[in-house]
């Protein structure tokens, strides 16, 4: 028997600070159609939050169900996807030594579930909405600083962990 490990991560979306929060999937499509909203860190970094199928998904009409519209990895295209997703504890946990300051904070945990073959199970109506408006790229010395010693601690000390509790698999990466 064949175990399928599943998760069900939520498409993200930013909103200009003026705009309210769409109320359904049928008013984000509107507001991404007029540039309201955007996916989350398009200006940023669009392949840390870029999802499997966004495109049909954004595209399909919303429906009255909550169905799953696509299954997908953590693999090629999307092997440093930053997904946030519904699970419970059985899922690998978020590493409490990583921070969002310093970037690549969900990086390890994503590579955790793609060496166990998790599915991303991509629910047709579901999203969120980081409301505080749309970022832009800007060049921040503090974080830079944050990022390089994130990076130098997950090289250094988590990412050989990781490979002790759940070993490797061709195409995964940190």
């Amino acid at each position: 028997m064949t175990l399928n490990f599943s998760v069900f991560p939520l498409s993200i979306f930013e909103v200009e600070g003026s705009a309210p929060v769409p109320r359904d999937k049928t008013e984000l499509q509107e507001f991404l159609r007029t540039g309201k909203a955007i996916p989350f860190h398009k200006r940023v970094c669009a392949s840390c939050h870029g999802v499997p199928k966004s495109k049909e998904w954004m595209a399909a009409n919303e429906t009255d169900d909550l169905c799953v519209f696509h299954i997908g990895k953590r693999t090629g295209y999307f092997v440093h996807w930053e997904p946030i997703y519904i699970g419970t504890h059985a899922e690998p946990h978020y590493d409490e030594r990583l921070s969002w300051e310093g970037k690549s904070d969900k990086m390890t945990q994503g590579y955790a579930l793609c060496v166990l073959d998790y599915e991303f199970h991509i629910l047709d109506n579901a999203f969120l909405v980081h409301k505080p408006g749309i970022k832009v790229l800007k060049k921040d010395n503090r974080r830079a600083m944050l990022a390089s010693k994130t990076n130098q601690l997950i090289r250094k000390i988590i990412y050989p962990e990781l490979k002790i509790m759940y070993g490797t698999r061709k195409g995964c990466a940190v």
